[in-house]
């Protein structure tokens, strides 16, 4: 995980500095990205550092809270040091099932198991409230992640959001999301659930990119005399 958050910073770097690239189709489909495959979203599996919770309805003192270690396991009290790290939840409540019948406590726990904080994570860059890291929730979807990043700013252009995925064999995979479909007509194709270090980046409205081209690249890097006026013919007024 640590080792991949330099290179999405990085990559929202880019997108920053390469907005209209990033969204246009024919790099979609150009030799630096996987061709893009949906797939249907899978359940939950636990990773080293997520808090989890651990509730037995019929045995209520066996309750736990606690974290997944570094290595991947829980140390639950009567029930032992546990593999977690890889399960669904259903088959880590399974594998305290049987650990607490192993050890006598309750032959039929039916431990119900929740994450309360995931140690999974999501990008947001570009036009939101607050571009940064996100804890991926399970079901989390690109919408969702927009809104936990503040929302869209005035200059976002929604028609054309990217998502950017690793592919099965570790190619990044580019797909434009057009929230605005979803918002104003319930397109539900274009809310994906996102998956750990998937990267959003909402580029700029086109206005908003004349705007800021205009700003960096005559305002401020030409020497112009900002008290003169220039107009089309090659007159000028102080």
């Amino acid at each position: 995980m640590n080792m991949l958050r330099p290179a999405c910073v990085l990559a929202l770097m880019t997108l920053t500095a390469c907005t209209q690239t990033w969204v246009d189709t024919k790099y979609q489909q150009s030799d630096r990205f996987a061709t893009w495959v949906d797939s249907t979203p899978s359940p939950y599996r636990l990773l080293a550092g997520d808090d989890i919770s651990v509730v037995l309805p019929f045995n209520v003192e066996l309750n736990y809270k606690g974290r997944v270690a570094p290595d991947g396991t829980v140390a639950m009290p009567f029930a032992g040091n546990l593999p977690a790290a890889g399960q669904t939840l259903a088959q880590f409540g399974e594998t305290v099932n049987r650990a607490l019948a192993a050890n006598h406590m309750t032959a039929n726990a039916m431990a119900m198991v929740a994450v309360t904080q995931t140690a999974a994570h999501v990008f947001v860059g570009g036009e939101v409230g607050k571009p940064g890291e996100l804890a991926l929730t399970p079901g989390m979807s690109v919408m969702q992640a927009i809104i936990t990043a503040q929302g869209l700013l005035d200059t976002a252009r929604t028609g054309e959001i990217v998502l950017i995925r690793r592919s099965p064999d570790g190619r990044p995979m580019l797909r434009t999301v057009d929230v605005k479909a979803l918002t104003q007509q319930g397109d539900p194709a274009q809310d994906i659930v996102l998956q750990s270090n998937d990267t959003i980046f909402v580029p700029k409205s086109s206005i908003a990119e004349v705007d800021l081209w205009v700003d960096q690249y005559i305002n401020k890097a030409l020497p112009f005399n900002k008290n003169v006026n220039y107009d089309i013919n090659g007159a000028r007024s102080f």
